[in-house]
Parts: C-alpha cells; sequence; structure tokens
C-alpha cells in the first residue's frame, strides 16, 4: 500500500467520525419539531350571546353584535369588509331581529356548522392526536372532523361540511390547521354571513405553559364574499362543572339534533286535539 493510499483511507476514517459527531447537531425538521399536547376536553368560557369571535389588535377584525341589548345577535351590514352580496344576507337577519323575530340559524336545525363557526358553540369538544392526524370530537351533534398532518391538500378535494384540513405544529405550542373546501351551505358566524366556494380558513390552536387555556387565532380568506382577508380569536377551557358536564367524569354527554327539527327554540306546543265527530 503507497502512502497516499493510506493517506486517503485515513481521510475516510475522519469524515465518516465527524459526520456522526455532528448529526446529533443539525436543525431539527417541521416533522420533529416538538408536538403540544392538546388531549383532553376544551370549551368556550362565556355563555350565550357572549360568545362572539374577538378581534385580535393590529388586524382587521371580524363582524362583532352591535345589539347593545344583549337580547339578540346583530351584525353590523356596512362593516367594510363585507361584499353586497354578504351585506344583503347579514341585513335581512338583523332586520327581523330588530321586529323581534326569532332566526333560528341552520346548526339550530341540525345542520353542521362548518369552520370557523365549529369554535363557537357551547359544548365541550375533544382533542385525539396520532402521528399523522388530529381528530377533533364535537359533543354538539356527535360529529367528528378529521386533520391530515404534514400532508398538502390533494389538487381537487370535494366539499364538505368541515372542509379538507391539513395541519402542522409550530413552536411546540400550537397546532396550524389549514381548511378548504366547505359546503358554501354552512355560515360564517351568528349573524348569517355566507361562504362561498372560495372559502379559506387557517387556524392556529395555541396551548398554554400548565395547560388551561387554548387560544385560537384564525384568519378568512373568501373574495367572493369578503372585501379583505379579517382576523379573530376565541378562548378555550378546561371545562367547567356545568352544562351536564362533569370534570371529575370526562366524558361527552350524548347531545343528538333530530334530523329537520322544527322546534329549535325548545318551546312548549299544546296536544292536537281534533273536536270534530267521528262520524
Amino acid at each position: 500500500m503507497n502512502l497516499a493510499h493510506s493517506q486517503f483511507e485515513d481521510t475516510l476514517r475522519f469524515l465518516g467520525a465527524a459526520a456522526v459527531f455532528f448529526a446529533g447537531f443539525a436543525p431539527p425538521s417541521r416533522a420533529a419539531e416538538a408536538t403540544p399536547d392538546l388531549s383532553g376536553f376544551w370549551e368556550r368560557p362565556e355563555a350565550g350571546n357572549a360568545r362572539m369571535y374577538y378581534p385580535v389588535p393590529g388586524r382587521t377584525g371580524p363582524l362583532t353584535n352591535i345589539d347593545t341589548s344583549g337580547e339578540f345577535t346583530i351584525g353590523d351590514p356596512t362593516n367594510p369588509i363585507l361584499k353586497p352580496v354578504a351585506a344583503a344576507a347579514v341585513k335581512a337577519q338583523a332586520d327581523k331581529s330588530r321586529a323581534g323575530i326569532v332566526t333560528y340559524p341552520a346548526w339550530s336545525l341540525c345542520w353542521p356548522t362548518g369552520v370557523p363557526l365549529n369554535v363557537n358553540m357551547a359544548e365541550p369538544v375533544q382533542f385525539l392526536q396520532t402521528a399523522d392526524q388530529v381528530t377533533i370530537l364535537y359533543q354538539r351533534g356527535m360529529t367528528v372532523r378529521r386533520i391530515d398532518m404534514n400532508r398538502p391538500h390533494p389538487a381537487n378535494p370535494k366539499p364538505s361540511w368541515f372542509g379538507h384540513s391539513v395541519g402542522h405544529y409550530e413552536g411546540g405550542d400550537t397546532l396550524v390547521v389549514d381548511t378548504v373546501a366547505q359546503d358554501p351551505r354552512s355560515l360564517v358566524d351568528r349573524f348569517g354571513t355566507p361562504k362561498s366556494a372560495a372559502f379559506h380558513v387557517v387556524e392556529r390552536y395555541t396551548i398554554s405553559p400548565d395547560r388551561t387555556k387554548l387560544d385560537v387565532v384564525f384568519t378568512v380568506d373568501d373574495p367572493n364574499i369578503f372585501t379583505t382577508a379579517w382576523t379573530a380569536r376565541i378562548p378555550y377551557e378546561r371545562p367547567a362543572a356545568r352544562r351536564g358536564y362533569d370534570p371529575a367524569n370526562p366524558v361527552f354527554t350524548e347531545v343528538v339534533c333530530a334530523e329537520n327539527n322544527r322546534d329549535a327554540g325548545g318551546g312548549d306546543f299544546a296536544v292536537p286535539v281534533d273536536d270534530t265527530p267521528d262520524f
């Protein structure tokens, strides 16, 4: 063996050892980023009409309730984020509310809420996490939403009530979810704002260090409905002992909405009586 060949082999051995040594210092990839533990049950802390989308400082915000009585949810149809078709829908619902006409929204008649209205419901939700999918269970209607992790959207996803969702983790404390292809029959908010087939929403679920709070910030974009993209936030927290939920025994209460429900307000109805003779 000549000297040059021996030196070449020594160099290869050194480079191989160096590669093994420095491999432990390589920056982590997105797939290897720390996964926040979102498991368990969460709910909105507010009650009734207080559950709204809240503005995010420095960002264009959502519609908010302009009814100061607290009796109705009335959106402002003159809000500059609304295109004419959306403003007309918001105005139609607002006019009914001001006239004392109770408007039962689609979700009270058993239609799925869609996104982001799914985060504005009273009932608890539960997160289940695996390496390639996050599943969100909703007590309301016993519905399920699935989020594929670290994958792109397909080229032409079929529209559905919750749309097609893909996600990834960021910063060790945040789940980011991108959703497209929602059924446009679902509404954007509690003011009657519609959606189009172009509706797109990105949600960011950030858990607090003590795992007692979950801050949700989402951005909505729909060029057929809105003049600009807008952003809002909502709070989640661990459920309290209310609305039939027992924190000491964390299971869902079965909530089933009958198809074609026509008693959205839960009213009392008299039993029909036929006063005509049988013969």
